[in-house]
């Protein structure tokens, strides 16, 4: 599930600039809300406003290589994965070539994730901005800070003049990838962020192929044929090593990709891991706790975890050793992952392990959570920023084929290579714990589906993950309308900021309770008193807020 920490602190300080009125606006108009005159007369004060005018400096060149005629350095801050080791973005060699090529140096800032929220409040409090913001993220910064705030500025028409990469790739697809970057006023705060790859769902179900083989097991059909095989997992000694050693469902709880939320689409709940809500087959928004599904997997659960057969640690365990468990394999029977090649598998569950095709109870369909192929927000200009056009030629200088793929996964000839029968570009595999000498997912990358199946030979791994979501949709298991489009709806700032406090409280409570339910099961007393604490919070507000943004979207 979510880790809303930060998420707490974040509407904390909103809500106290938004009391103190000390929001800074440096590079728009200024903004004092009304004053009172020494005759009592209220005079409205000009509001803020982000809707610069933007200038091209004599340093300017529009087209071509350099994009200035004299250096120049722009600040940036970048958000990085906890998970990545990177060498000095300035010693890198891409990073190098583009300063060169574009005649602009860059002052990096780069932030881990797990501070990113913290230190980019901060930072907008502060009233001292980066020229540029490379993040990808939720709404969230376009409605606060573009919106709300106007601390960025909106790209809408500087990505038309100054942004041809983009825009190209854009014009190739059939539907806008970037329609879900629009906020609430209509304009775009961002540029997209997108990597497309042909999927439809996070997760799949991985069952141990080997063992069904070894017991002489078919594979199950239902929950219950499942329930059936994993006993015989645990009691029938399939890894021959003659010891009861055998996990046959290995999870976690609140473990991300791992996590025991996943099992739920088995129970015709479709779940993800950003909100406990999900779109029905009707167009209208349901709330995953209060769902009878959501009781019968936690029935289900509990007796697994009574019979020995839910892994032991399923509570207390962190996603590492979660991972450690697979990487070993020997003794891991059932579990979720988002593919099997090259996430450090290949000594562990790989060689056994098979797609598990979903079915819940009664051999009844699952209901797996469909994602969408959809530009995320990548990158914003503040508005103290006083070489936009300069900015926004050095953010489309990232796009250039060669650049993003090598900024990517690394130079040419290191990172990946031209194809000697297509001419597209091939990846080239890498060790994944190596410090890295390119950003690697956190660079700006737009490759919306056209453009990257012109260009790109997917991996192997690729390959693998879209072979796995072609065969989930074929068999009918995910849902209609994909739950992505809850972070596609239009929400004001201020309704995001309710919402976020809001689901804090009911993540706790449903995580929280989960572990309950799994550990000591589920009665009718329990059962109400789980529901019970959801009317208090006033649910039914909170999925009406969705529901109105989700009717503006007209789904088809």
């Amino acid at each position: 599930m979510k880790k809303k920490f930060y998420a707490i602190i974040l509407t904390a300080i909103m809500v106290i600039l938004a009391l103190t009125g000390c929001s800074k606006n440096s590079g728009g108009d200024s903004k004092v809300d009304s004053k009172v005159d020494s005759n009592n007369t209220v005079t409205k004060q000009p509001e803020a406003s982000n809707e610069k005018e933007v200038v091209e400096s004599d340093n300017f060149n529009p087209t071509g290589y350099p994009i200035v005629k004299e250096p120049l350095t722009l600040k940036v801050m970048i958000s990085i994965r906890d998970v990545d080791t990177l060498i000095d973005i300035n010693d890198m060699p891409m990073i190098k070539e583009l300063e060169e090529k574009t005649g602009i140096h860059v002052e990096w800032e780069p932030v881990k994730g797990s501070d990113w929220n913290m230190k980019l409040n901060l930072m907008f409090s502060s009233g001292e901005y980066p020229d540029i913001i490379i993040a990808q993220s939720s709404t969230g910064i376009s409605e606060e800070y573009g919106v709300t705030q106007k601390l960025i500025i909106p790209v809408d028409e500087l990505t038309e003049k100054y942004m041809p990469n983009y825009m190209e790739r854009i014009s190739m697809e059939d539907d806008d990838p970037t329609k879900g970057l629009v906020a609430s006023d209509g304009k775009k705060y961002s540029i997209g962020y997108l990597v497309g790859q042909n999927i439809n769902t996070n997760q799949h179900y991985f069952i141990n192929q080997t063992w069904l083989d070894t017991l002489g097991l078919e594979t199950p059909k239902s929950i219950e044929e499942l329930t059936d095989v994993f006993r015989a997992f645990k009691t029938k000694d399939p890894n021959g090593n003659g010891v009861a050693d055998e996990i046959p469902l290995v999870m976690g709880l609140d473990t991300g990709f791992y996590d025991v939320s996943y099992i739920l689409p088995l129970f015709g709940v479709p779940s993800d891991q950003n909100t406990w809500l999900f779109i029905d087959d009707n167009k209208k928004v349901q709330f995953t706790p209060t769902q009878e599904g959501f009781r019968e997997c936690m029935e289900w659960l509990n007796l697994l975890y009574n019979e020995e057969l839910l892994d032991k640690e399923v509570i207390s365990q962190d996603i590492n050793t979660i991972e450690a468990k697979l990487q070993q394999g020997g003794n891991v029977g059932f579990f979720t992952a988002w593919r099997l090649t090259a996430m450090g598998f290949d000594n562990g569950v790989l060689n056994d392990s098979v797609l598990y095709m979903p079915a819940g109870p009664g051999g009844r369909k699952a209901s797996m959570y469909r994602t969408m192929e959809m530009a995320k927000n990548g990158a914003y200009i503040t508005t103290t920023n006083k070489n936009v056009p300069a900015s926004m030629r050095w953010l489309d200088a990232l796009l250039e084929t060669e650049m993003m793929f090598s900024l990517y996964y690394g130079p040419k000839g290191e990172g990946w290579e031209y194809n000697a029968e297509n001419g597209k570009i091939d990846s080239i595999t890498v060790d994944p714990t190596r410090v890295k000498n390119c950003l690697d997912v956190n660079t700006l990358f737009f490759a919306p589906g056209k453009y990257i199946s012109e260009v790109f030979n997917m991996s192997p791994q690729r390959i693998e993950k879209t072979n796995y979501c072609l065969e989930y949709d074929a068999a009918g298991v995910l849902q209609k309308y994909s739950n992505d489009y809850l972070r596609l709806a239009p929400l004001t700032s201020e309704q995001i900021q309710t919402l976020t406090l809001k689901e804090t409280d009911i993540d706790n409570a449903v995580v929280e309770h989960m572990a309950k339910f799994i550990t000591g099961g589920v009665t009718d007393d329990s059962w109400n008193s789980f529901l019970s604490i959801f009317d208090k919070m006033g649910i039914d507000e909170y999925i009406q807020i969705y529901q109105n943004a989700i009717d503006q979207i007209e789904l088809k």
